[in-house]
Order: structure tokens, then sequence, then C-alpha cells
């Protein structure tokens, strides 16, 4: 085996730069870039858009045409969703915004926790109503789609590396368990969609960051209309050089540095009686791993890099590719819905204990058809479909002698196939209202194929399991007034353990894990939204679940870095969420509120021969919330916002906790600033404007009291987009 190349020296990378650069001289006069309008029935939402309201008012309470959400997998009004849904447009992804992050983009979300290392080399953690709060990289439990594509894999591991923000247009979110509709992993649902083709023949756009910590982004984004055939062409660059300080440099250098590469490409066309959607993602990725901290180290100033990680060079090598393609049309009196995708995925990825090589080809088919019909009572909308989707790995690990491949400890394939089939209707009551019912049938089968050679006497890691579950779900809708709806759904939830959790075993040995079984439960919600004469729109949601086999993560001495999981016995989880957005009559003022209130506690749960019934789930923060007023006197606009968090308890005897902290943001600009023929975005962002230490994600269980992962202090972002 070649010896692996270790960290990379992403400082002082230049080539994405250039490539950026001459690709901007390659296309000449072909569009790079549009800021494109949202689409007119899809109105702009405040960054508090969460609200679910059907008609939206701005500050000058003109009201606009009603919202419609898709993720339901049926096209239904945001006021009528039977389930908690919550929308966020443009505006509310883009304005003064960088597009680095996803915690950018939903921080205004009830229910919705995202803690942003501002680590790409694992990325953030995401989490809907808990779900997804155990991940130590990646997302897990929450389905992530793309432009109606999965960028969930078979096993149920998200990844959102290949995700542009600066080219997407809108993102719908679930914020509940959802097997019914999307199978494996749905404890929530975070389906996002690139924003609409210009209807000119060209328009072009291009995008500079500049900002602390050597954060330096810039992109390109073509679209338009072509004949019959709509695009978007994104190519962003993005550099970061982080804030970790490396202890053992003298000359305040830093841990943590990422550079980033990626195309995103969509095209639409009609095609027989329907649409047809394109998609290409590129993705190349190199970051280094700074790790967490003791609680001894939390507050340093100097906010340092574990020395371990630095020394074993823990970092992340990936290269993704994905295409997908999309038809929905009609014929022979249905409506049908047929998406493909396929997925390649590179990664190399020194962890303080090991250097793990995987190689991961993925693809998938869905096909749905339905129809709508007449009753007495009005239309019942039905559909019915199947969804298959296989995965194959090929994954290496070896021991990591300072950033070099040692030993060969696992050499094995693996392999994930999973059938869903599904069918759903939304039926009309016969006062107003609707009922939504779903069912849905999922199969995985994982397999694991040992390569490691072995003595006679030796036992191979060859084996399989096989997981399965039925998931129904109901959901109504009923009008209380013109102004206020009431919504309620019970649905059941399912996660398996992803491949990498499966192969983690503690004892070393290859294949799955035979004691490491899927979690499941049962989850109900009931909620109010309204409007007031005001221009003001509001909805209130409570909720409860209780999950069976709860996956649960973990860390051991002889693997430090490495995360293992186990089942636990019972939990439960409920909490409230509450959004309200207001505009001020005759003013260019709008404000915005967020609370959600999770309390995840262990209601069976023994560990080493201690009951832990009733502690708290590690990972959460059991209060949240977020104040936010904008301003938007034309041309100018400017927002201030406060995000609170309370403490988290980060192991699962709750003997530790990451301190609760309030911080401030600040962002403003000027809109449509013409000179010539182009028009400029000039735009400026202070977060953690107070400068306060914090502690802003945590690693759940880890070994050796390593939990905490610092925050950056006060930082400034400087913007300008230019559109042609």
């Amino acid at each position: 085996m070649e010896d692996s190349p270790g960290p990379p020296d992403l400082k002082a990378r230049g080539h994405g730069w250039a490539l950026v650069l001459a690709t901007a001289v390659a296309f000449g006069t072909w569009p790079v870039g549009v800021l494109a309008s949202p689409s007119p029935d899809l109105p702009g939402l405040s960054p508090g858009g969460s609200v679910a309201a059907d008609t939206i008012v701005t500050g000058d309470t003109i009201p606009l045409e009603p919202v419609e959400v898709t993720v339901l997998r049926v096209r239904t009004p945001l006021s009528a969703a039977p389930m908690a849904v919550s929308v966020l447009d443009e505006e509310a992804l883009r304005s003064a915004r960088s597009g680095t992050f996803l915690e950018e983009a939903l921080q205004g979300l009830p229910g919705v926790q995202v803690q942003n290392r501002f680590n790409p080399a694992v990325g953030e953690r995401v989490s809907i109503r808990g779900f997804g709060a155990r991940a130590q990289f990646g997302v897990r439990g929450v389905r992530v789609v793309v432009d109606g594509i999965p960028a969930t894999l078979p096993d149920g591991q998200s990844t959102l590396e290949h995700i542009d923000l600066g080219s997407i247009g809108r993102v719908e979110a679930l914020r509940g368990p959802a097997s019914a509709l999307f199978g494996n992993a749905s404890g929530g649902v975070l389906s996002f969609h690139t924003r609409n083709p210009a209807a000119e023949s060209m328009e072009t756009e291009a995008e500079l960051v500049m900002g602390s910590h050597g954060h330096r982004k810039g992109q390109l984004t073509g679209s338009g209309t072509v004949g019959q055939t709509g695009y978007v062409v994104s190519l962003s660059r993005l550099a970061w050089d982080g804030y970790r300080t490396d202890p053992r440099s003298e000359e305040e250098a830093t841990y943590g540095a990422a550079d980033r590469l990626g195309l995103n490409a969509r095209a639409i066309r009609p095609l027989g009686e329907g649409e047809l959607s394109l998609t290409l993602n590129l993705m190349d990725l190199d970051a280094e791993n700074p790790g967490s901290l003791p609680a001894e180290m939390r507050d340093d100033e100097d906010r340092p890099a574990w020395g371990f990680n630095i020394v074993q060079g823990a970092s992340k090598e990936v290269r993704q590719g994905q295409l997908g393609a999309r038809w929905m049309g009609q014929g022979g009196g249905m409506d049908w819905d047929l998406s493909l995708f396929a997925v390649r995925r590179d990664v190399v990825n020194p962890i303080p204990s090991h250097i793990i090589d995987l190689s991961r080809g993925a693809g998938g088919i869905r096909l749905q058809t339905g129809r709508v019909q007449a009753t007495l009572w009005g239309p019942l909308r039905w559909y019915t479909g199947l969804e298959a989707e296989l995965q194959q790995d090929g994954r290496l690990n070896f021991g990591n002698e300072q950033g070099q491949r040692g030993e060969l400890t696992l050499d094995q394939n693996e392999r994930v196939r999973s059938l869903g089939l599904f069918a759903q209707g939304v039926v009309p009551l016969p006062i107003q209202g609707e009922v939504m019912v779903g069912l849905r049938h999922d199969r995985h089968d994982f397999r694991a194929r040992d390569r490691f050679p072995r003595d006679e006497t030796e036992p191979t890691g060859t084996g399989q399991r096989g997981m399965d579950a039925l998931s129904p779900s109901v959901g109504v809708h009923m009008p209380l007034s013109g102004r206020i709806d009431l919504f309620a759904s019970v649905g059941t939830v399912f996660e398996t353990p992803s491949t990498t959790e499966l192969a983690n075993r503690p004892d070393g040995a290859g294949g799955f894990n035979p004691e490491l079984d899927p979690q499941r439960g049962t989850s109900g919600e009931v909620g109010l939204r309204g409007r007031l004469d005001s221009g003001s729109s509001w909805e209130v949601t409570a909720y409860r679940t209780h999950l069976r086999n709860e996956l649960v993560p973990f860390e051991v001495p002889d693997a430090p870095g490495r995360t293992f999981f186990r089942n636990a016995g019972s939990s439960r989880y409920q909490g409230v969420e509450f959004a309200f957005t207001t505009g001020l009559p005759q003013l260019p003022v709008e404000a915005s509120l967020t609370y959600t209130w999770t309390d995840a506690r262990f209601r069976s749960f023994e560990l080493d021969g201690d009951a832990l019934d009733g502690n708290r789930v590690p990972g959460l923060a059991p209060h949240r919330g977020r104040a936010a007023l904008r301003w938007t006197p034309a041309p100018f606009f400017g927002e201030l916002s406060a995000g609170y968090s309370h403490r988290i308890p980060v192991n699962d005897d709750n003997s530790e906790f990451a301190p609760s902290h309030t911080l401030l943001d600040l962002r403003g600009g000027v809109r449509s600033l013409a000179v010539g023929q182009v028009t400029f975005e000039p735009w400026l962002a202070v977060t953690n404007l107070l400068d306060r230490a914090h502690v802003t994600s945590v690693t759940v269980n880890a070994f050796g009291g390593r939990f905490y992962e610092p925050g950056a202090g006060r930082s400034l972002q400087l913007g300008v987009r230019a559109v042609f």
C-alpha cells in the first residue's frame, strides 16, 4: 500500500482560485452569474420565515400570494399542511450571508438546531427535534433532498458538502418524523431547491467574500433560458484558515484550514407531457480537523487545536460527484414522478487512531404515480410507488503513524440494498379540512465481505444484517376560522445504523456489529398557525416522541477520536416550538421571534451497571431562541439578531455541560446599486458582535473529557455581488 499523503498544505494551495478565474475567462461572454428573482408564486419570507402562513404580509402590509410546499410529496398550501413545515426563501438564505455555513441559512427555524463546528472536516451537526444530535460527522437522522434527488444514502447517512448555498433559492423543512413519507433516517426532512433559471437569455452574477480567519470565497453563477431549456450553473471556491491555533507554533499559525471547490449545474426543459430536470454536483474538499478540547482548555483565549490531532494529521480529503434526473408529468390519465441518481464518493480520513480510506458508489430510482379524483366533499389526491437504492463501499482502515498509513487493520466490502413501497392519500373531510394518510414498508439488507488476510483459525468479518419496518402516519388539517388553522399528526420513526456505525466495532473485529439494532419509535404533534390583521403571522406546535433502542455514540481508550455506537433502552423527546413574524405598518421594519423547548430524556438506560433513567439525552440544548429586527429602507437593509442557547449536556451521565450563551449578529448592505449596466450589492456582517467566549458544538461522550469545540470570537465578513 502506498503511504497516505498526510494532512494537506491547504493554505498554500492556489489552484482553486486559478480555476475560478480561468473558468471566467473561458466563458467569455457566456453567462456566468445571475441573481435570479424568486418565482412569483413563491413569495419571499423573512429570516423568521419559518412561520407557516398562507398569506405573508411585508412591512408595507401588501398581501402576497399563498405559499405552496412540496416536502409532503404532494403540493400543499403551507397554511393547509397537516404537519409542521417551515419555508425559507432566497432572501433569507443569502441576504448579507456568505453561503459558507448552513447555520447562516437555518438560524431562524424553530425545532432545528445547527451546531456549527467551523470544521469542514466533520461538517455541521444538524438536528430536528433531537434527531441528528448524535452525529459526530455528516448528518444523521435527518433526511436531505436536493431538487428531488436524495442526499441521504440507503444506510441513512447524509452529506451536505456538495450543497451550494449560493445557488439555492428555497429550503423547506419538515419538522418531525416522516418515515411514512421518506423511509429510513427521517426524523425530519430538509428539502433544498436550486433557484429558478432566469427568464432572460443570459444573466450573470459574480460574488466575492473576504473575512476573518482567512475566509475567502468566490462564486460565479450563470443562469438563463435558451429556447425551451432553462439552466443554472455555479462554480465556487472556498478557502478558510480557521481560528484554532497550533499550540506547537510560535508564529500564531492555525490548524483547521479548509479548501473546497464545487460545481453545481441544473437544466430544465419540457419533455412529453411534463418537465425533465438534470442535475450535476462535483465537489473537491480538503480540510484539517482541529478536534475537541477538555474542560480545562475550553475557555482558552487562543482556542487551541487538540495537539494529538495535529501530530496525527487529523484531516479529510473528499472527492464526490453526483448525477440526478427527474421527470414529472402526465400520461394515461395519471400523474407521474420518476427520478434516478448516481453518486461516487472517495474519502481519505486520518483520525487520531486510524486512517480510513473509503470508496463509495451509490444509486437509486424512485417511481411515483397517482391522480386527483373528485368526491362529494372535494378532490381526493392519492399516489403510490416504490423506491429502490443500492450502496457499495470499499473500506480500508490503517493504523495512523503521525499522518502516514501504518499497518492494515480492516479490509472489507460493504453493500446496502433498500426497497421501499409506499402509498399516500389526502382525503377531504365532509366539513372543512383534509386528512393525509400514509403507509410505507422498508427493507434494508446490509452485507459485509471480509477481505482481510487472516489465519485459518481466525474468524472472518463476513456477515449480513436485515432490517425492516412498516411505517404508518396520519395527519389532519382543519381551518378553525379564516385566520387560524389547526394541524395534528401521528407517525412512526425508523432509523438503521449506517455502515460506518455498524463497521466501527469496539472489539476491533471486522464485519458488522451484531448487537447494534435500528432505533424505532412513535411521534405525535399538534399545532396552531394563524394570521393577524396587523400583517403578523404565528405558529405554535407541541410534540412528543417515544424511542426504543436509541443509537448513542461513545469512545473507548484504545481508539481516541473514533466513535462507536450502542443502543439505549428507551427515551422520550417532547417540546414546544413557537414562531412569530410581524411587519410594522407604514414602516420598512420587520421583527421575528422563534423559541424551541426540547426535553429529551432517557426513560430506561443502564450503562456499566448504572441506571441513567431520567438523564437528559446529550448533545441538545433544552432551550433555544432567536430574535431578529430587520430594517429595509430602500435601497438599504440591515438586520440585528440575538441567538440564545441553553447549556448542553455532553455525556450520558450528565456530569458535564457546555455553558449557555447569547450571541449578537449584525448585518447590512445596499441593494441595487447601479453603476452603468452593472448592479452591485455590497454587504457587511459582524458575527458574535460582543466577542463572547462560547462552545459552538460538543462531541458527545468523547474519551478523556474532550467534549468541547470552542466557537469563534468577533468575526467580520465583507461581500459584494455584481449582477450583469
